[in-house]
């Protein structure tokens, strides 16, 4: 997304990728409203999707309840990684960047790249502004001088193939070994789904998923699933002080702006690649400026993410009664969806669960 907007804005654009393209990705495949609406926003289309209207959410108790987005938002959809960061790049190779895979960065100083192509050569290339998207748990960014990150979470997904029809929603399951971490069942196919877990305290989240996967709650998701298939760990970085130095911007997860609550990384990594074209497009070129510009932007993941991590603690206590009370409240079940998927501030949402409460 980074290169695409820079790109697009007119500047000289390289982009690095270590794998060879496509590649895999562990990740749920979901595209909540914001992403949707964010790639409306900037033009890119998906191919024709099943749309999702609404989120299942159960407790440790069983008790669930269904509730769709708030007004004015879109739908949501599913999109496999290795299709969606395909279009992604596939956009950017358009828009003029040029793309090498299967490249590593060696190391970065004071704006200078070494990179290792494929023919395992190396070789120095100069750059205004380097944009680092190494996830969660690559090396250069501490490397280079910035703080490590607040808190991970931990998440493994594979594929099943079900045995009976799925419907067009997420579902979200606060299963005991998980909470405030959750299993999840995001269809790709009327009979396929991507199923995972995301994990916050040490465990084998891998393991905890196979055991999900033998419950009743697991069973009536997906009736008689097939193996899990695929399967694929990763670590969702929560949290950086600091996500410039010396040229460099972390971006996306490697600059710890996913949601402590929902895991959710995908529109929030994008945003923050229009960020990073915004600061530079308003520096004038002047990198130390847009250091600060972008520093100020990434702020509101940061008041979100310190919501987020109360909204744990809460949902750590009573993911049970509140998910049993939203199953009789549609206004609290809308509430929770809400507050789940959106960006949250100044405890709105500890106010906004007692006015859904009367």
């Amino acid at each position: 997304m980074a290169a695409y907007a820079l790109a697009r804005d007119g500047a000289d654009v390289s982009l690095f990728e270590r794998s060879a393209w496509p590649r895999e990705k562990a990740c749920g495949d979901g595209l909540t409203p914001s992403s949707v609406a964010l790639l409306e926003e900037i033009g890119i289309a998906l191919p024709p999707r099943a749309r999702f209207a609404q989120t299942l959410v159960t407790g440790p108790n069983g008790a669930g309840f269904r509730a769709s987005w708030p007004s004015g938002m879109p739908d949501g959809t599913t999109c496999e990684r290795i299709d969606f960061d395909a279009s992604l790049v596939d956009a950017a190779i358009a828009a003029g960047v040029r793309f090498f895979d299967r490249t590593s960065v060696e190391s970065i100083a004071s704006g200078t790249l070494v990179v290792r192509g494929p023919d395992g050569r190396e070789r120095a290339e100069q750059f205004d502004a380097i944009a680092l998207g190494e996830g969660g748990t690559g090396a250069l960014a501490a490397r280079a001088g910035l703080p490590p990150f607040a808190m991970r979470l931990g998440a493994y997904r594979g594929y099943v193939a079900t045995t009976i029809d799925l419907a067009p929603e997420y579902q979200v399951h606060y299963a005991g070994p998980f909470v405030p971490g959750y299993a999840w069942v995001f269809p790709v196919a009327p009979r396929r789904a991507n199923v995972g877990a995301v994990l916050a305290s040490r465990g084998d989240v891998r393991k905890l998923l196979g055991s999900w996967l033998q419950t009743e709650t697991a069973r009536g998701a997906l009736g008689d699933a097939g193996p899990l298939e695929s399967g694929r760990g990763g670590v969702i970085a929560i949290g950086r002080a600091r996500r410039c130095i010396d040229r460099l911007f972390a971006i996306g997860d490697a600059a710890g702006i996913a949601d402590p609550l929902s895991a959710e990384g995908v529109s929030q990594a994008m945003r923050s690649g229009l960020f990073l074209r915004d600061a530079l497009r308003a520096s004038g070129g002047d990198v130390s400026r847009a250091s600060v510009t972008y520093e100020r932007d990434l702020r509101t993941f940061d008041a979100n993410n310190r919501e987020a991590l109360r909204m744990r603690k809460l949902f750590a206590l009573m993911a049970g009664p509140m998910t049993a009370l939203a199953a009789k409240r549609p206004r609290l079940a809308r509430h929770v969806i809400a507050t789940g998927y959106f960006p949250k501030r100044d405890a709105s949402w500890f106010f906004g669960t007692f006015g859904a409460l009367r």
